[in-house]
């Protein structure tokens, strides 16, 4: 099992990717360019796998807690997952692949700005809501 620490830092790192694939991503001449697509599985692995983790203990344990305030939280969060999971598939269809017209640009941009707007707002509730109830309890 991953220490707190581990998962702040698992946060960071995924954040990070965030900010620079978030500036990659404008730029249409780097759509197939094979650092960036480096970058991009990077980045679905590094999610993926911290969301897969966080299924198997950390929610799972919190989902159980007596504290039924405690447990309806880690349920609702976890739920949340499913949407991050949806937005990802939706995703990984467009990736490093070549733009037919701007239109597909655009759509790519607006997808992007949606995947990296749900990881890091489910990444500030888990620093701000779920790591403390996991310290506490």
């Amino acid at each position: 099992m991953y220490s707190l620490e581990e998962l702040k830092k698992q946060n960071e790192d995924i954040a990070e990717l965030c900010d620079v694939l978030s500036v990659l991503v404008k730029q249409k001449s780097l759509r197939n360019n094979a650092y960036l697509c480096e970058l991009m599985t990077r980045f679905k692995e590094k999610v993926w796998m911290h969301l897969v983790f966080e299924d198997n203990t950390i929610y799972a344990q919190l989902a159980r807690h007596q504290d039924k305030a405690i447990s309806e939280t880690a349920r609702s969060f976890h739920d949340s997952a499913r949407e991050v999971r949806q937005c990802f598939s939706r995703y990984a269809r467009h990736w490093c692949h070549p733009v037919a017209d701007d239109g597909e640009q655009a759509v790519l941009q607006h997808d992007s700005d949606e995947l990296f707007r749900l990881v890091k707002a489910r990444i500030q509730y888990e620093n701000e809501h779920i790591f403390p109830l996991i310290a506490d309890h």
